[in-house]
């Protein structure tokens, strides 16, 4: 199962500290036993609550001024969303970060009920 959030971010353009707008759409992937009695893995509520803080430090800011990123390619982003939000869904076995539907990042996690 999956649940996708979009978000618009500043990143670098150039060393003069200029920044461009970015729109990007995240898609959370989880692994995992379906409940019989729910039909799902976790309530995407759920999983939208406990992404809230990371998309919180994302949306309508500058990457660069992330805690500890790496890059701010797709790529880059995608593993600091993965070491921030990782731990609170253990299920997450996949995040997929696309800048536009043609380009993006997909980065496989080792899901711990997977």
């Amino acid at each position: 199962m999956w649940k996708e959030q979009r978000f618009e971010a500043a990143v670098p353009f150039d060393h003069a500290g200029r920044y461009t707008g970015h729109s990007y759409l995240v898609r959370l992937v989880l692994t995992g036993i379906m409940s019989n009695h729910t039909g799902w893995v976790r309530d995407f509520g759920e999983i939208k609550a406990r992404f809230k803080p990371v998309y919180a430090q994302l949306d309508h800011h500058p990457l660069d001024r992330l805690p500890a990123i790496d890059a701010t390619d797709c790529a880059g982003i995608a593993r600091w969303i993965a070491r921030e939000f990782a731990e609170s869904v253990p299920e997450l076995c996949r995040i997929d970060l696309l800048e536009n539907p043609d380009e993006g990042a997909v980065l496989f996690l080792p899901a711990a009920n997977g």
